[in-house]
C-alpha cells in the first residue's frame, strides 16, 4: 500500500522532533542520455526520499487519526525489521489484508497462522528444489519455451509483457499445480487475466483501508466487487486443481504446494495437532497469493530488457562473457554464475534502479520500541520505504547513473551488491521467493542476451525510462524487436 499515492488528500507529517506541514509531491519527470560507458542516467523522484532529506530516517503519518511510522536508510530499516523483527511482523487488520488474504497465510496472517504457513512454505520450496525436477529445471524448462514463443515474432517489434506473465505465471503453477501449461493454455490466459486485472484495481483501493464503509457506495467505485470476483474466480481455478490432488493423494504424480499441503494437513489430523493455518480455505488463499504477490518478478524482468535496449554496449560486454566462459552449445545454468560476474552486475544494478518496490505491505508494531533515540509506539502502522535504500549515494554513489561496473571491483570480481537484496524487504517477512526471483532473473536473461539481439524499432525513439506507480513502480509499455543471432 503506497500511502502518499493512495490518499488524494494533505497529510500530516511530523517529525520525531517538531512539526511540520508538507503536501505529497508527485512525481517528478526524469530524463535518460545515453553515454558511452556509462549508459543512461535516470533521475527518479519518490516522495519518501524527499521526506527522508528533509527529517532523517523517522518520520510520523498521521492519516485520518492513525498513526503510521515511515522508516528509512539501509541501517535503520534493517534495526526494525531484523533486529525487531518480533515486534514488527504483523500485519495491521485492514480492508487489504482481510478482505480478500482474509487475515491468513503468508501475506494476509499474522501470528501464529503466519509464522506456520511461513515455515510451511520454505520447507516445500527447499523440499522441490531437492527432488528431480528442482526449481532450476523447471525454471529452464520455461526459459525454453519463452524463446519458442519469441521465435515466432521472427524479430517484428512486440510488447514482451505478456509472454513474461505467461512464462512466470507458469513457473508458480509448476510449484503450485504441478502442471505447465501451454502458453496459449485457456486456463494460464485466464489466470494471467485474472492477477492482471485484480493488480491493476488494487492501488486504487487504498483509501479503504482507513474508511473501509465506502465499500458499500452504490456503483462500486473502488471496484471492491469487481475484485471480489475476480478473486473468486482464481479461488475456483486452485479449488479445482485441490480437488484433482485429493483423488491422487495417496499416488501423487509429482510433487508440488498443495499436495505437501494436503500432507501437512493429512498429518496434523493424525497427531491430533491444531490445523490453525491449515484449514481448507487456508490452502486456496495460498494458491492465490503465490500468484499476486510474485508480480515484482514480472515487472524485473520488464524493466531489465528496457534497460538493455537502452545501453547495447552493455549488452555486447554480457554477451562476450557468457560465449567466453559458458559457450554457445549448452544452456546457461546457475552453476556458471561465478564466470558470469558482469551479466550479474548488470541484474544487480537494473534490480536496484527499477526500484520495482517502493514500500512493501505495511507492518505494524506490538510494542512500543525505541529506535534512534525516538520511541515508535504500539500498534502504529510501519512503512518501510525501500527505495530509499536503492537510491542512496552513500550506500551507491551516483545513485541516478546506471552502472554495472560499480558492482565490479579491479580484480574482475562482483562485489558490494548486497544491500540491493533490501529490494526482497528484510527480517522476518522477506520476499519467500526471493532466490526463485533471482534465479527466473538471471536465466532469462543469460540466455536472452546470448542468443537475440534486443534492438529498437527501426525509426522509432527509444521507449521512455520512465516508470509509472500502479501498486508497483512499473515501466511504462514498449515494444522491442528480439531477433535470433545466426
Amino acid at each position: 500500500m503506497t500511502i502518499l499515492e493512495s490518499v488524494a488528500m494533505n497529510l500530516e507529517i511530523k517529525k520525531f522532533v517538531g512539526n511540520v506541514d508538507i503536501k505529497p509531491e508527485a512525481q517528478k519527470p526524469y530524463s535518460c542520455k545515453l553515454f558511452k560507458e556509462e549508459a543512461c542516467t535516470v533521475k527518479h523522484t519518490f516522495p519518501y526520499s524527499d521526506l527522508q532529506k528533509k527529517h532523517g530516517d523517522l518520520i510520523t503519518l498521521k492519516v485520518f487519526g492513525q498513526t503510521i511510522i515511515v522508516v528509512c536508510g539501509y541501517d535503520t530499516i534493517k534495526e526494525v525489521l531484523v533486529k525487531h523483527g518480533e515486534s514488527t511482523s504483523a500485519h495491521p487488520a485492514t480492508f487489504g489484508f482481510s478482505e480478500y488474504f482474509e487475515l491468513t497465510g503468508i501475506a494476509g496472517g499474522s501470528g501464529t497462522i503466519w509464522r506456520n504457513q511461513r515455515k510451511f512454505g520454505h520447507d516445500t520450496l527447499q523440499a522441490i528444489d531437492s527432488g528431480s525436477d528442482d526449481l532450476e529445471s523447471r525454471v529452464l524448462g520455461e526459459v525454453s519455451d519463452f524463446l519458442n514463443e519469441i521465435d515466432k515474432m521472427e524479430g517484428r517489434p512486440f510488447d514482451v509483457s505478456r509472454l513474461i506473465k505467461t512464462s512466470h505465471y507458469n513457473i508458480i503453477s509448476s510449484l503450485l499445480f504441478g502442471q505447465r501449461f501451454a502458453h496459449e493454455d485457456a486456463t494460464l490466459t485466464r489466470l494471467v487475466d485474472l492477477v492482471d486485472e485484480a493488480m491493476d484495481i488494487f492501488p486504487d483501493q487504498g483509501l479503504l483501508n482507513f474508511m473501509e464503509w465506502l465499500k458499500y457506495i452504490p456503483g462500486d467505485p473502488f471496484k471492491v466487487r469487481r475484485r471480489r470476483c475476480l478473486v473468486d474466480e482464481i479461488f475456483k481455478i486452485v479449488q479445482k486443481s485441490i480437488d484433482e490432488h485429493k483423488e491422487t493423494l495417496e499416488n501423487p504424480k509429482t510433487f508440488d504446494f498443495i499436495y505437501s499441503f494436503l500432507n501437512e494437513q493429512k498429518k496434523r489430523k493424525s497427531n491430533n495437532e491444531s490445523l490453525e493455518g491449515f484449514g481448507g480455505k487456508d490452502l486456496v488463499v495460498m494458491g492465490y497469493v503465490l500468484y499476486f504477490t510474485s508480480t515484482p518478478a514480472i515487472h524485473e524482468l520488464y524493466w531489465y530488457i528496457l534497460y538493455l535496449l537502452h545501453n547495447p554496449d552493455v549488452v555486447v560486454r554480457m554477451r562476450k562473457e557468457i560465449q567466453e566462459n559458458v559457450g554457445t552449445d549448452k544452456s546457461v545454468t546457475m552453476a556458471d554464475q561465478e564466470k558470469l560476474p558482469y551479466c550479474r552486475a548488470v541484474m544487480y544494478e537494473v534490480l536496484r534502479l527499477s526500484v520495482t518496490v517502493v514500500v512493501p505491505p505495511t507492518h505494524t508494531f506490538s510494542e512500543d520500541l525505541t529506535v534512534n533515540g525516538y520511541t515508535l509506539p504500539k500498534d502504529a502502522w510501519l512503512m518501510a520505504a525501500l527505495c530509499t535504500v536503492n537510491l542512496d549515494p552513500k550506500i551507491f554513489p551516483e545513485p541516478e547513473k546506471f552502472k554495472p561496473q560499480r558492482f565490479i571491483n579491479e580484480n574482475g570480481e562482483l562485489f558490494g551488491y548486497e544491500k540491493v537484496y533490501a529490494s526482497f524487504s528484510m527480517g522476518p517477512r522477506d520476499c519467500l521467493a526471493k532466490n526463485l526471483g533471482k534465479m527466473e532473473m538471471f536465466l532469462f536473461l543469460t540466455t536472452l542476451v546470448r542468443d537475440y539481439d534486443i534492438e529498437n524499432e527501426a525509426g522509432k525513439p527509444l521507449p521512455s525510462l520512465k516508470g509509472m506507480s500502479r501498486g508497483f513502480h512499473v515501466a511504462i509499455p514498449y515494444q522491442v524487436c528480439l531477433k535470433k543471432r545466426d
